[in-house]
């Protein structure tokens, strides 16, 4: 009797920690997205500049992920629709500064 009491403890938990897990994935928008598939891939490498925290306007990220900057890129509609693009920028624009190795030591 305590076996089966254990296993059907074990089974709510681990049926709560997906919803748990569902739930997050679900209020991640396609923007955020987005930037964790393509642009993290540079932007958080040390390839690209940082590009979370910086303060811009979101209307500033379109302009530099439509236009390409430097070495970036230009991203076409056919890589990241409009929509996306203005939820990726919305969410660039309110992310916090990574905080560096450095000032974690601190």
């Amino acid at each position: 009797m305590k076996h089966a009491t254990q296993l059907t403890l074990a089974a709510l938990l681990s049926g709560l920690s997906l919803a748990a897990s569902a739930a997050d994935s679900q209020s991640i928008g396609p923007g955020q997205r987005f930037y964790e598939k393509t642009c993290a891939k540079c932007h958080e490498a040390g390839v690209g500049p940082v590009i979370k925290g910086r303060g811009f306007p979101a209307a500033t990220y379109v302009v530099i992920a439509r236009n390409g900057m430097n070495a970036m890129p230009a991203f076409r509609v056919t890589d990241i629709d409009d929509a996306t693009l203005q939820d990726l920028a919305e969410y660039l624009s309110k992310t916090e500064a990574p905080k560096t190795a450095a000032a974690a030591k601190k």
